[in-house]
């Protein structure tokens, strides 16, 4: 008997079930791939730091000049392009009657943990040093009062309400520490949409991606409100900050054109304006009652 010759094509087919395993093999290195290079990172975009080590600055000045620092993201950054500081230096001395003498840093962009970070000089895990971002030299002149900017990015870019939280009380404490008074401001409700939408479809869908993993895919400027008055209740922080809600200034939010620049997202001058009017008086009756 002769024996049975097996067709060469039956002699290479592979098993089913090796290649099933090999299927899903390839399936779970792709998978882990992006991990590496997608997933992973958003650990790095979202946490929360840890608490830097405070640094001490110099005593309050003699005169009776009053200093007001600004530090933020681009609200802060536009403060400065639209001769901001004059505004509010300008407004303040109307009530005040005396030496006013604001300054301003801010970074477009920035988000609550990248302001925490630009109080400090020195290089962090993250960030690298930036000689014009770096805000610590403002603090150092060590100003009556700072306003902070910061809470746009955050929900624009989807970080979750404790990211946003936990970052203020960060900066709050800095501030505290050194004997300033911190000036939260509450985050206006604006287009925060419309840097997303600017993006290409990619960005866009893994943007969305990434949100729907870490819980938080839908602009809820309101939650961000809410989440930072519970801390400043859990953590005392609340009689130690001046707090500036939005419709104290800006009752209608981005409809009323005639403050926002095209973009609904950032202030134009007369937004600054009525803004920093707003600052000013807030900080003159607070600064007067508690001489």
């Amino acid at each position: 008997m002769q024996p049975r010759i097996i067709p060469e094509e039956t002699q290479q087919r592979l098993p089913k079930k090796t290649i099933k395993r090999l299927i899903w093999g390839s399936l779970s290195v792709v998978l882990v791939l992006l991990s590496a290079f997608y997933f992973i990172p958003i650990y790095k975009f979202y946490y929360v730091p840890e608490e830097l080590p405070k640094y001490d600055i110099r005593p309050l000045h003699a005169d009776d000049t009053l200093r007001i620092a600004f530090i933020g993201d681009s609200w802060a950054d536009y403060h400065t392009l639209l001769s901001g500081d004059t505004i509010i230096a300008n407004a303040a001395r109307k009530i005040y009657k005396k030496p006013v003498k604001a300054v301003t840093r801010g970074k477009q962009g920035a988000l609550s943990k990248e302001i925490y970070y630009f109080m400090y000089s020195n290089k962090t895990v993250e960030h690298s040093y930036e000689p014009d971002r770096c805000t610590q030299p403002l603090i150092e002149d060590h100003p009556n009062y700072c306003v902070v900017f910061a809470g746009i990015n955050d929900v624009t870019y989807l970080r979750s309400t404790k990211y946003y939280a936990e970052n203020m009380r960060l900066i709050i404490r800095l501030l505290l520490h050194n004997d300033i008074r911190p000036v939260v401001m509450e985050i206006p409700l604006v287009n925060f949409t419309e840097p997303i939408q600017s993006k290409t479809l990619r960005a866009r869908c893994f943007f969305k991606l990434r949100s729907i993993l870490m819980g938080t895919w839908k602009h809820q400027g309101k939650n961000y409100h809410n989440a930072l008055l519970e801390m400043l209740d859990n953590t005392r922080l609340k009689d130690s900050v001046l707090y500036i809600s939005a419709k104290q200034w800006n009752p209608e939010g981005a409809t009323d054109t005639t403050m926002f620049l095209t973009d609904r997202l950032h202030l134009n001058l007369n937004g600054y304006h009525r803004l920093d009017s707003c600052i000013a008086s807030e900080i003159i009756k607070d600064y007067i009652t508690r001489q």
